[in-house]
This record gives C-alpha cells, sequence and structure tokens, in this order.
C-alpha cells in the first residue's frame, strides 16, 4: 500500500467517526474488513480502485437509517470511490461529560 493509500483510510476514518451516532469503526473478529498499511492495520475499512467498505458500530439511540446514509455519503467523498456501508453492530454511547 502506498501513502496515498494511508491517507485516503485516515481521511475516511475521520469523517466517518465525526458523524453524530456512529460510536466507532467495527474491529470484530476473523474476516473483518481491514487495510494493511506499513507499521499498522486500519480495522473496519477496506478501499480499492473501483470502490470500498466501511464497518461500523451505530448508536442505538439514533436514527440508523440516517446515520448509515451520512456514513455512506462521508466515506464516499473521502475515498473518491463508492463505498458501501456494513452495520455491524448497535450499542448505547456512553454520555458525554
Amino acid at each position: 500500500m502506498t501513502d496515498a493509500t494511508g491517507e485516503r483510510v485516515d481521511r475516511v476514518v475521520a469523517a466517518v467517526t465525526a458523524i453524530d451516532g456512529v460510536i466507532g469503526l467495527y474491529s470484530g473478529g476473523l474476516g473483518v474488513a481491514a487495510t494493511h498499511l506499513p507499521g499498522r492495520t486500519v480495522r473496519g475499512v477496506r478501499l480499492g480502485a473501483e470502490g470500498g467498505e466501511v464497518h461500523v458500530v451505530l448508536d442505538l439511540r439514533s436514527g440508523l437509517l440516517d446515520v448509515a446514509a451520512r456514513v455512506r455519503q462521508a466515506a464516499s467523498e473521502a475515498a473518491g470511490v463508492p463505498v458501501v456501508v456494513v452495520v455491524d453492530d448497535v450499542a448505547v454511547a456512553e454520555a458525554q461529560a
């Protein structure tokens, strides 16, 4: 993977995790989408030349369909290719102090 790929993945992660209702990227078990970069692995994001996937955990109290649509839009814009959103889990986010 190139530095450009790492930068693209970082842009996607930043865009997705900034959305209200997203608790985080899903980093579950075997076979989870991941991007392997020099010195690190970004779990929950897989990008290619033609498209990508983002696996997320969403806040159960949010409008799940609306949040997933916003994730798709933000991730696709950040990646520069169409991105499929997979909601792998839902949870109740901890209250912010």
